[in-house]
Order: C-alpha cells, then sequence, then structure tokens
C-alpha cells in the first residue's frame, strides 16, 4: 500500500496517460467510457462514472436527503478496491439546507470509515454535489469555522490521504438511496453481519468492476 500511494504521490501509476507517454499505448481514453483521458487526477476523482479506488484505497460515496416535510436523511457506503461495501450507514437528521445535508453526510461516511483508517493507502471522499465538495476540499486544505467544520478536520487528521470526489448523480445511487431510507430511521451495516437481498443489490448497484 506504500508504495501504491509513491506511486499515486509521483503520478507513476499505469493509466492509459502513463502508458501513451512510454510507447505502451495507442488509446489514452479513460476505459469505463466516459470519454475522458484517464491521468491519476481523473482516476482518483474526476471520473463520472462510478469505479473502484486504486488498490489498497478505499472509496466513501455519500449523500443526503432532505424532504418536504422536514425529513432530512444522511447516507453512506464505503467500497474497497474490489468493489466490495464494507460498510454502510443511514442516519435521520434534522432538516438543514441540501448542500449542508450532504456535507454531513460526508461526515459520517469518514467517521464510519475511521475504523479502516489504518489499514487504507487512501481515501477518496465521493459525492455529486459540487457545493458540499468544494466545502470538502476547503476544509481539507485547512481553512474551516465552526463545530462541524472542525469536527470533520480532526477525522482527516486522523485519516491517511484523503480526495475529494465530484461525481454524477446518476453514479451515487446506493448513498442516494441510503439517504432516502434514512428519513425515516437510523440504520447500520458493516461487512459479515446479515443482509437482505433487497440491500445486497443496493449496495452493489453503482459498481463497475
Amino acid at each position: 500500500m506504500i508504495l501504491h500511494a509513491w506511486r499515486v504521490v509521483n503520478n507513476l501509476l499505469p493509466t492509459n496517460h502513463w502508458l501513451f507517454c512510454h510507447n505502451l499505448r495507442i488509446n489514452v481514453d479513460c476505459p469505463w467510457g466516459c470519454g475522458q483521458e484517464e491521468t491519476v487526477n481523473h482516476m482518483l476523482g474526476d471520473c463520472n462514472f462510478w469505479t473502484s479506488p486504486p488498490i489498497g484505497w478505499l472509496k466513501i460515496n455519500f449523500d443526503g436527503s432532505v424532504w418536504e416535510n422536514f425529513k432530512a436523511g444522511l447516507g453512506c457506503v464505503v467500497h474497497t478496491h474490489l468493489g466490495e461495501p464494507l460498510a454502510a450507514r443511514g442516519v435521520k437528521s434534522r432538516s438543514c439546507s441540501v448542500d449542508m445535508t450532504k456535507f454531513r453526510s460526508a461526515t459520517e461516511g469518514l467517521a464510519l470509515a475511521k475504523i479502516f483508517f489504518n489499514k487504507a493507502a487512501g481515501i477518496i471522499l465521493e459525492g455529486d454535489s459540487s457545493t458540499a465538495c468544494d466545502m470538502l476540499q476547503r476544509i481539507l486544505s485547512g481553512a474551516f469555522s465552526g463545530n462541524a467544520e472542525a469536527y470533520f478536520a480532526k477525522l482527516l487528521a486522523e485519516a491517511p490521504r484523503v480526495v475529494i470526489s465530484l461525481i454524477d448523480r446518476d453514479a451515487n445511487t446506493v448513498a442516494n438511496s441510503i439517504a432516502k431510507l434514512a428519513c425515516d430511521t437510523y440504520f447500520e451495516w458493516e461487512r459479515g453481519m446479515p443482509q437482505s437481498h433487497e440491500f445486497f443489490h443496493l449496495v452493489h448497484h453503482d459498481i463497475a468492476l
């Protein structure tokens, strides 16, 4: 995992762009068909298709749901580099702005993944709100205020390398569905716990392996 993180930092992952630059491939396009060039940054966060994270990394997808009747739910799911779900959490929440709900969902996701920090080379935190992702990126750069942002910054300090990723809403279905379910109840699941047939298909819905 340390070697893989070193390759990420030094732009030495064999992406299609890297292979092209070394005369080993003639096609630089992303293999998932999004129509963009596959670079390290694209692979780690810019691709509009849900893809598994690099080897040794975790991906946390998060989303929030706000209903007109003042119900709100926070949803998050953690996947391994094999696309396997490790954990999921849905939290019934007080109603607030959509973007703030999504930010709080990201915080729940990072807190949920905390027990895996010591085994992860890095974490991709992925959501479909540009405002929420900009807020997370600002905190990641060290600028934060208020208790909610301070708590997120504390989690970041304990985590391995974190990359913030903005993804299309259509590729964030699992977190969105969990958030909607959480508007009525709190639930949490970790790998090894029983899961219904419906829940199994839910947490695997976005995956493109």
